[in-house]
């Protein structure tokens, strides 16, 4: 659900600008494995962009978490829900784009050995979503996807009450996602990754030593593009519905909350709004951070 998504992504960024630096390393290697050479160059890209984002985009989140804070004390369109989502689909893309350059050095470097690691990875990682989310008993499966969904809600709003479990229940009863389809589209994404590392590696035999630094960047900003979007007009089709269920429910949900609830959920954001905003960095801390000279200021 798109409102469970979002709600996610606050509590994990969160988390992130706490720790971020050093979780985005080890959920890196844990797919790569990566080399006493490669291992500084990795680290010392992931900090740049951490600057980067603690001293830009930074403010802009802090504003979109406030703004948030305001509408959700009032009805939600499910037009509107949509917009928030497309907001936060063009933020993605942009901090997609800043990696584009130290990815296509990084993987350059990648022996076949470690590529077929992030082959084996995905494998797994799959298996075990499959296990969870499509394998098993049908009941077990519905019951644990409503738990997380309220437990989601509840981030947000507070306590839900059985009235509004039971509707999100019967809410996702009847929603258009799919499981089995969306772990296709994850997988059909795993194959392109692994088609573009072996590509972009000077080491794996299949040209990459001969393509230039612009070259291989121009490769992952291609396979960046490709991979945010479905895979075919069937499953761009489903995507669709799927997200316009998705902005319906959140609608729904907040149609369906009371003014402690609501008030709840604004006070929420306001907090996250507040954590983000102790990790800004200011613009000229982080252009010494990157070796930038900071531009003058007006008297």
């Amino acid at each position: 659900m798109a409102l469970t998504l979002l709600v996610s992504g606050c509590s994990a960024l969160r988390l992130a600008y706490g720790q971020g630096n050093w979780l985005t390393y080890w959920w890196l290697d844990r797919h790569v494995g990566f080399d006493s050479a490669q291992a500084p160059r990795v680290r010392a890209a992931i900090d740049q962009w951490f600057d980067w984002h603690r001293r830009e985009p930074m403010a802009d989140l802090v504003m979109l978490m406030e703004q948030a804070a305001t509408e959700v004390r009032g009805d939600i369109a499910p037009a509107q829900a949509c917009a928030w989502w497309h907001r936060l689909e063009e933020r993605r893309d942009r901090y997609l784009q800043r990696l584009a350059v130290p990815m296509a050095e990084v993987a350059a470097t990648l022996t076949p050995a470690q590529i077929v690691q992030v082959r084996e990875r995905f494998e797994r990682v799959n298996a075990d979503w499959r296990e969870e989310m499509i394998d098993g008993d049908a009941k077990r499966r519905a019951e644990a996807s409503v738990e997380r969904v309220v437990e989601r809600a509840e981030r947000l709003y507070g306590r839900l009450d059985r009235s509004q479990r039971d509707w999100i229940a019967d809410w996702m009863r009847r929603s258009p996602w799919d499981a089995q389809r969306w772990l296709d589209e994850r997988e059909a994404d795993q194959r392109d990754t692994l088609v573009l590392l072996g590509e972009l590696s000077a080491l794996a035999g299949q040209g990459g030593q001969n393509l230039s630094p612009a070259q291989r960047q121009d490769k992952v900003r291609a396979w960046m593009r490709r991979v945010v979007e479905p895979s075919s007009e069937v499953s761009r089709a489903q995507r669709d519905r799927v997200l316009d269920n998705q902005c319906e429910f959140a609608a729904a949900l907040q149609s369906r909350t009371s003014a402690a609830q609501r008030e709840q959920a604004a006070r929420t954001l306001l907090g996250w709004a507040d954590d983000l905003r102790s990790h800004q960095l200011p613009a000229q801390a982080a252009g010494a951070a990157l070796g930038l000279s900071a531009p003058a200021t007006r008297p």
